[in-house]
């Protein structure tokens, strides 16, 4: 939340909601005509170095029975390949198990940033990101698809449903191809990014209306507890989102590789 809010607040001017330049990026910089978003930048980079920093560590000294760090990183790399990589891709989805459990920790930690303290800012509301993640995958997917099935074969796999009449194809085989060759990205990016960007806006909301009734003193110093609770909520309902929305990446993510990798529709 931007400091203008609680100037607004203790200065008795009237609500003022937080902006979307002063949810997700610093303040403005010198005059005010800049606007600085090296914040998502330095969280990005840092949580990247957590990461690596903690697997790092994690298998450092692994042994037979396993260190605290070394089972928490087993336990994320063991829920990710049995519940996602073989779930979905099957006995072929060992090899993707170290892929897809880096993907899953990636997406988890830059979506954690919203609930720390200073930081209070999910890198993954900056469409950039997930966008990036996103068209990765799709090059990742498309590639080992063509790969084992061939380009005309892989598209044949994608756009053509069997079984169906020959008329159809007419309508179905641009949609199929829209699809799942074209929208896939978007549509993977986009869910990520309005997941979060929304629920950090909710928190910010809720905390400024905290803020603004408790300074307000009189009876909207009582009302205050109201967004508070509010804002509380809200703070534990986005830790289960911020899980929820690496899992769900990482489960799309899969589904396209087996859909990529299978003999048939």
């Amino acid at each position: 939340m931007s400091l203008s809010h609680f100037m607004a607040a203790s200065s008795g001017g009237g609500f003022v909601a937080p902006t979307v330049g002063e949810s997700f990026f610093f303040d403005p910089i010198g005059d005010g005509k800049i606007i600085s978003s090296v914040k998502a930048m330095v969280l990005l980079v840092l949580g990247t170095a957590l990461i690596i920093g903690f697997f790092a560590a994690s298998a450092r000294k692994a042994a037979v029975v396993p260190g605290k760090l070394q089972f928490v990183g087993e336990s994320i790399y063991g829920f990710i390949r049995n519940g996602v990589a073989i779930e979905i891709i099957g006995k072929g989805g060992k090899k993707w198990a170290g892929f897809l459990s880096t993907l899953f920790v990636f997406v988890l930690v830059m979506n954690l940033w919203e609930l720390v303290p200073i930081a209070q800012l999910p890198v993954t509301s900056h469409f950039a990101v997930p966008a990036f993640l996103a068209i990765m995958v799709w090059i990742i997917y498309n590639i080992v698809g063509i790969k084992k099935n061939g380009l005309f074969g892989y598209l044949k796999l994608m756009c053509f449903i069997a079984g169906v009449p020959w008329y159809m194809h007419i309508l179905l085989i641009p949609i199929e191809f829209l699809s799942n060759i074209i929208l896939r990205p978007f549509t993977m990016a986009v869910r990520l990014f309005a997941n979060m960007f929304a629920g950090h806006m909710l928190v910010g909301v809720a905390a400024a209306g905290t803020v603004f009734l408790f300074e307000s003193g009189g009876f909207n110093y009582a009302t205050s507890i109201l967004p508070f609770v509010a804002s509380m909520f809200l703070v534990f309902f986005e830790l289960l989102i911020c899980a929820l929305q690496a899992y769900v990446f990482v489960l799309l993510a899969a589904i396209y590789l087996e859909s990529s990798l299978a003999d048939s529709h």
